[in-house]
């Protein structure tokens, strides 16, 4: 359930996630929502309390998200897009083909009508998605062989919530907008969901594994943010 928290003034909505854990952890969706994680017996007061003491790395990341949204694309030239954690001159130009491509520092969509700008690149993106996920994760799957473990189901979905996830039967999907991040980001959250086909939960031995088999992982991750 859903609902509105206030700490020194500021308002935002929060969710509050009774699991069998022993951890507390928070993140921010991007709805916008924060998503609480805590022990069956978790009360909301000291949810509160949990709150006030990472009250600025909420707000920062609150403020971040509204900022992003406040952005959005018009996909016209002179825009800044990403690609691999580079950073692109967007370039539309009318052509009597359709393409996209990366010359230098530019992004450069040729188009027939700039309707079709955002569709383009975005159709572009999925692709070099499909390539560049493909070669990063192949190497993972084989690390991971010692434990008998492999994903059953593969993929790329444009998440707003989420950057990976692992279900019980061992589909894993990996999030389109990763295709904007460094390579190493990409595999962060591979790794991060072929160690659930380890251990499902965050336990222990989940973080220990995440470590061997990337032992920067927690500098990578935090590296993961809104574009």
């Amino acid at each position: 359930m859903i609902k509105t928290i206030s700490i020194n003034g500021k308002e935002f909505p929060c969710e509050l996630k009774r699991q069998h854990r022993r951890s507390i952890t928070a993140r921010i969706r991007r709805d916008g929502v924060v998503e609480v994680k805590a022990p069956l017996l978790f009360r909301e007061s000291d949810m509160l309390a949990f709150l006030n003491q990472h009250r600025r790395w909420i707000f920062n990341h609150l403020d971040r998200l509204q900022n992003a949204d406040n952005q959005q694309k018009k996909y016209v030239s002179g825009e800044i897009h990403h690609y691999l954690g580079e950073k692109y001159t967007l370039q539309v130009v009318e052509s009597n083909t359709n393409s996209v491509k990366i010359e230098d520092n530019s992004l450069i969509v040729n188009s027939k009508s700039p309707e079709i700008v955002e569709k383009l690149l975005n159709n572009w993106y999925k692709n070099q998605a499909k390539t560049v996920f493909s070669e990063l994760i192949i190497p993972i799957i084989e690390r991971f062989r010692k434990y008998n473990v492999a994903p059953t189901k593969i993929g790329i979905r444009d998440m707003r919530s989420r950057w990976g996830s692992c279900s019980r039967k061992g589909h894993i999907s990996l999030n389109l907008q990763l295709i904007k991040l460094p390579k190493n980001c990409i595999r962060q959250v591979m790794i991060h969901e072929m160690c659930h086909l380890v251990y499902f939960n965050h336990q222990e031995g989940f973080y220990a594994l995440m470590t061997e088999m990337m032992p920067d992982w927690k500098l990578w991750k935090k590296q993961l943010k809104f574009l």
